[in-house]
């Protein structure tokens, strides 16, 4: 218990970290944005490690048992800490959505133009599947299925996964073309969060195409 609350400690530690040192020590953010816009980033972007995480655990425990397969327990509980980081991430970003803080998802009059829509869709709809997959992780609803109705919707959370993809390649694809405007050279949250995305869902692509006939790992 106390090492799975260390690792998840140190993982938000070095993503807040990152977030103060690309946005309001390089890029200059005032630090009064600190508490719910810079803090916001750092949330979303561990939200994403955590599941991602979650789910990467079972594809590594295929290739190298040896070394992962101890971890497999983690998975629940970083899978839960994940989507309760993605509601507080959610709640605020409903706080400050606004023309001020977030300009290039509004048109002039006010209304929301293609980009946020769309990245608002995919954030909406990943939440949502991610909700499904978090209430069939409560014990109770785990017995009132059968294992493989219940396996059926965990998986659900790969597309979830995709869904987040979306969400942040939106959002974040014009800076993402910009290298020179990076502040320190420093990747924005939004794509480094799409490549920890693309890491997990290419390891489970690997699972599937070489399976290791001798391991029983699912999901």
């Amino acid at each position: 218990m106390k090492k799975q609350f260390f690792v998840s400690f140190v993982i938000f530690l070095v993503v807040f970290a990152y977030a103060v040192i690309r946005y309001n020590i390089i890029k200059g953010t005032p630090w009064i944005e600190l508490p719910l816009f810079i803090s916001n980033k750092a949330i979303s972007l561990s939200a994403v490690v955590f599941i991602a995480l979650s789910y990467a655990l079972g594809s590594l425990a295929r290739f190298w048992p040896k070394t992962f397969v101890s971890a497999l327990g983690l998975r629940k509980f970083f899978g839960l800490l994940g989507f309760g980081l993605a509601a507080i991430h959610g709640l605020i970003s409903l706080l400050i959505f606004s023309p001020a803080y977030y300009p290039k998802f509004f048109l002039v009059g006010g209304k929301l133009n293609l980009v946020g829509e769309l990245s608002m869709l995919f954030g909406v709809l990943a939440f949502f599947i991610f909700a499904l997959v978090a209430i069939s992780s409560i014990p109770a609803v785990v017995k009132s299925i059968e294992p493989g109705r219940w396996l059926a919707v965990q998986r659900f959370g790969y597309l979830g996964l995709i869904l987040i993809f979306f969400h942040v390649f939106v959002m974040g694809l014009a800076g993402w073309l910009k290298p020179a405007g990076w502040p320190g050279g420093l990747l924005p949250i939004s794509l480094v969060a799409a490549i920890v995305i693309a890491l997990a869902l290419l390891l489970k692509i690997a699972a599937m195409v070489f399976p290791k006939e001798t391991n029983e790992i699912k999901v």
